[in-house]
């Protein structure tokens, strides 16, 4: 396995331990990231890579934490701050969290915040 898909995978653990039943799932799948009524899921999105010649030099992760329904996006608010706020006390190196809309497919737009990661050290 890549060093890159070693990290993701400490990353989708980390996360899944982390946040336990705040969230119905952390995934790599943009189509398992359906958030059931009451929690939030954790979509991790590829790396983006910098490069250095012919080596990587930088690994920044990109998550999308989102939460609600179509029919309870009111509520959203009240799932996803208690995600960020576990994350920022667990340590996770996150550098920032930007409100989103998230377009779900066949489902529209749900309430998110997408949050950039700082190099990891997990």
């Amino acid at each position: 396995m890549t060093e890159i898909i070693e990290e993701r995978d400490r990353l989708v653990e980390r996360l899944t331990e982390v946040l336990g039943s705040l969230v119905s799932t952390v995934t790599i799948d943009a189509a398992e990231a359906r958030p059931l009524p009451g929690t939030a899921v954790v979509l991790v999105e590829p790396p983006t890579i910098e490069y250095e010649g012919w080596q990587f030099v930088n690994i920044t992760w990109t998550l999308d934490v989102i939460a609600g329904t179509m029919a309870t996006q009111t509520a959203s608010m009240d799932l996803l701050m208690p995600v960020l706020e576990r994350l920022h006390e667990q340590g996770l190196n996150m550098r920032k969290a930007e409100p989103v809309t998230y377009q779900l497919a066949g489902a529209g737009q749900l309430a998110a915040y997408q949050i950039t990661l700082n190099p990891l050290e997990i």
